[in-house]
């Protein structure tokens, strides 16, 4: 179990300077609490899983952020910064040895203050075992620029994941899980959301 995990890849490929990173077992323990409790696997989309590839899932409560103003409340007025992951597709090759996983992901992020010009925020690539255990986990932060009339941007990433399968059908007892990295104070404004009727 120990060689597998230390041999899963995830990088960036559209990077300036690609740099391969070899991940060990996910550190955040809240994270694991959290997707431990929901139920997201099972399902998915079965020509996926007929090719042999990992389904892949938006993490439960983590797919938007909401940056508030300093000092401020929690009605709209107060938004200054939010972040929607809308969609998250994956493709797989087989490779020599092992499963190649490209998983694409697309987000909204759109600004609420007008002096606001950048704004950034970081999500995270998982690989799941069918036990629901995290195998490997990566931080990506990404970085937006408003001009001076635009206040909602679409933009994607792309990162490929390397799974060291024997048997490249096996690849689809295992998940990729992508979702925005919260603080305890934005998970649960997005589970109070969740909840509202």
């Amino acid at each position: 179990m120990h060689r597998f995990l230390r041999r899963i890849v995830i990088l960036r490929p559209s990077a300036a300077a690609p740099a391969t990173r070899v991940l060990a077992r996910a550190a955040a323990a809240s994270l694991i609490a959290l997707l431990a409790g929901c139920s997201w696997f099972g399902g998915g989309d079965k020509k996926q899983a007929d090719s042999g590839c990992p389904t892949t899932f938006i993490a439960p409560d983590l797919d938007a952020l909401t940056l508030m103003r300093p000092g401020g409340g929690t009605t709209p007025a107060d938004i200054r910064f939010g972040v929607k992951l809308f969609a998250a597709n994956s493709t797989c090759t087989n490779e020599k040895v092992g499963v190649r996983t490209d998983t694409n992901m697309s987000f909204v992020v759109a600004r609420n203050d007008p002096d606001l010009k950048q704004g950034q925020f970081t999500y995270f690539v998982a690989v799941a075992d069918a036990q629901q255990n995290i195998l490997a986990k990566q931080d990506f932060t990404l970085q937006v620029e408003f001009g001076p009339r635009q206040n909602q941007i679409r933009i994607s990433d792309e990162i490929s994941e390397h799974l060291p399968v024997r048997d490249p059908a096996s690849a689809r007892n295992y998940s990729i899980v992508v979702g925005l990295q919260l603080t305890p104070e934005q998970l649960e404004l997005n589970r109070k959301r969740g909840q509202a009727p």
